[in-house]
């Protein structure tokens, strides 16, 4: 690899990271209106327990995971979703 591909490599992960970084939040903001009509109807039908208890479960892995190794994009999105996927979780409980 000659000096330029190298460069070229470099700022490309860098924008890779930037957007990386916006989809950690975007991403788990998808879930903020399913919270949002759950909380404000006050009914869980159609909602799955299980499938709700499975992805938060599930990112508290990646979350760790992403923690050992410093990954901080990964930090980000998984622990803004375990607050997300918590309340909604939260709000069957509550609900069902």
């Amino acid at each position: 690899m000659d000096k330029t591909t190298v460069t070229k490599n470099a700022k490309e992960s860098g924008v890779l990271y930037r957007m990386t970084l916006v989809a950690a939040v975007l991403q788990p903001l998808m879930t903020v209106p399913q919270a949002v009509q759950l909380y404000s109807t006050q009914d869980a039908q159609g909602l799955s327990l299980l499938t709700w208890l499975g992805y938060t479960m599930f990112g508290l892995i990646f979350l760790a995971y992403s923690i050992q190794f410093r990954l901080k994009p990964i930090i980000l999105q998984q622990s803004l979703w375990f607050v997300l996927q918590s309340s909604v979780v939260i709000g069957i409980v509550i609900w069902s």
